[in-house]
């Protein structure tokens, strides 16, 4: 039973360093031949996993063919748009100037009731507020809408928008991001007075305190109820200067 309980860790944490090797993209957006390799891995160290009579190298192996042949093909498909098209397939232009292309639908076997929640899904009621709608070659659906059904972008009403970067996480879960204060320029004494005028006492008791690029200071505490607060970044330089 011991020696099962090890194999299943040891073929579970290459499992994952496999996965890690192949690359960060969701169950969503994973091309057909990277889903494929995600199931095969799956079946392949089961065997070995639970049956402590079959050799590990029986799952370690095949694994690492797969992850070959995956990295073959990445490495193909960006040299290669004819090959990438083999492995991927195209887009596929399911709603063109607002109007169904029932053919497309038809060669890609989706029936008017998924097209209709799959458009839902996205945040648009109507389908017809749809102008233009593609199948990606990942399988999702990028849906666009009527000019007079989106929102008017700032740039359309005249208003200079500052551009937005990612917030710095400076407490994450009551932890210090140190690399994040160095990045914003903040001393951890500063932050530390900055909480205790917030009366936070320690960082332990912060689940995140984030830094917008608009200069205002995510902050919510760890705990049940705890309502989140948003301090201008003045308050925090008051805070430090003082």
């Amino acid at each position: 039973m011991l020696t099962i309980f090890c194999r299943a860790i040891l073929l579970y944490c290459f499992s994952v360093a496999a996965m890690r090797v192949m690359g960060k993209r969701q169950i969503g957006q994973l091309q057909p031949y990277e889903l494929v390799s995600a199931i095969l891995i799956a079946d392949l160290v089961s065997e070995p996993m639970s049956g402590a009579e079959t050799p590990l190298l029986y799952g370690i192996v095949p694994v690492l063919a797969l992850v070959l042949m995956h990295s073959l093909f990445g490495l193909l498909g960006m040299k290669s748009p004819g090959f990438r098209r083999l492995i991927n397939g195209s887009a596929r232009v399911l709603i063109r100037d607002g109007s169904i292309q029932y053919d497309t639908l038809r060669q890609v076997c989706m029936p008017i009731s998924d097209l209709m929640e799959t458009v839902r899904a996205s945040g648009i009621l109507s389908i017809g507020d749809v102008e233009t709608a593609v199948l990606e070659t990942n399988g999702t659906l990028s849906v666009f809408p009527r000019a007079e059904a989106r929102p008017a972008s700032a740039g359309e009403q005249g208003i200079s928008a500052p551009e937005e970067a990612l917030p710095l996480v400076l407490i994450s879960d009551g932890e210090l991001r140190r690399s994040e204060l160095d990045g914003a320029g903040i001393d951890e004494q500063a932050l530390l007075r900055f909480l205790r005028g917030q009366k936070i006492a320690r960082p332990e008791q912060v689940l995140l305190c984030a830094l917008d690029s608009k200069g205002t200071v995510f902050l919510q505490l760890r705990g049940k109820d705890q309502k989140a607060r948003r301090v201008p970044w003045k308050e925090m330089s008051a805070c430090a200067d003082a």
